[in-house]
């Protein structure tokens, strides 16, 4: 029996949703590493089209992570995510992972706000991009740890000092890194470097995850299984199967692939694993994390 696969990272939209938009859509949008980003827009993406991408590779289920800019509404994209859920046939997203500020003022009182939505179980903070001071977040993370909430930042393998900081003085908060630590490279020296840095993160703080997700995608955009395998078994070499997750980063990172692609090179590169350090990877870290 082939073991179910959650997809702990995707992006929905509707432009027809009166308050919200998605601005890295637009046509003049600039990432700094994703080009052309506007060659995924449409009037929609959300479970049905999804599902109807992924074909046979389709997930048990997923975990939204924010994409929508934010609003007065700190809880906007949440609360439409959850109606999105509440009428999917599968319940689709199953969980959701909203966005913060984490340095702002009002960022507990937000993720409060998010908290009261059932299906709510994080935040993202795309601003804290290196170095950061843990009382500058203070606030934010103390309310994280009496929430329950996860939080998760896509941090360098540079700026890893900075989550191993945070996750030290809040244990009890569960940190995900996300996109596993953005390696940009593929050269054996930098893989070396990448990795030492990912196992001491992972002896240090043990309240961290890593989500491997993004690693097909604009760093290594004709991306293969080979290419890729060193970036899956070192997160997994790093963390263990119990503290490492898959993810496809869709439909963002269809912009380098196809879905069913990207699932079978996941499926292929743990196939020498044993049965539990594959669900783990798999589904069961997901589950875990964002309490499915």
């Amino acid at each position: 029996m082939t073991e179910e696969f959650l997809d702990a990272h995707v992006h929905f939209w509707d432009h027809s949703v009166p308050g919200l938009a998605w601005p890295w859509l637009a046509a003049g949008f600039d990432h700094p590493r994703l080009k052309g980003m506007h060659r995924l827009d449409a009037p929609r993406f959300t479970p049905a089209e999804l599902r109807a991408e992924a074909g046979g590779a389709a997930p048990a289920g997923v975990v939204h992570v924010q994409c929508a800019a934010l609003t007065e509404d700190p809880a906007a994209e949440t609360a439409w995510l959850s109606r999105v859920a509440d009428t999917d046939q599968q319940g689709w997203p199953a969980a959701i992972v909203a966005a913060s500020r984490l340095r702002e003022p009002g960022a507990a009182t937000a993720m409060a706000a998010n908290a009261r939505l059932h299906r709510f179980r994080g935040v993202r903070d795309m601003s804290v991009t290196g170095t950061e001071e843990p009382d500058e977040v203070a606030g934010a993370l103390a309310a994280a740890a009496e929430l329950g909430a996860s939080v998760e930042l896509q941090l360098p393998h540079e700026h890893f000092d900075t989550l191993r900081a945070l996750a030290s003085r809040w244990p009890t908060v569960t940190f995900v890194l996300g996109h596993a630590g953005q390696p940009t490279e593929r050269t054996p020296d930098y893989l070396v470097r990448w990795s030492a840095v990912l196992r001491d993160l992972a002896a240090a703080a043990p309240n961290v995850v890593v989500k491997v997700s993004a690693i097909a995608s604009a760093a290594d955009p004709q991306w293969t299984v080979d290419s890729i395998r060193p970036l899956v078994l070192g997160c997994i070499d790093a963390f263990g199967a119990e503290r490492a997750m898959f993810a496809t980063n869709w439909p963002i990172d269809r912009l380098h692939g196809r879905y069913r692609d990207l699932v079978t090179a996941y499926r292929t590169i743990v196939a020498d694993l044993s049965a539990t350090q594959q669900a783990a990877v798999l589904n069961g870290t997901a589950r875990r994390v964002y309490r499915l």
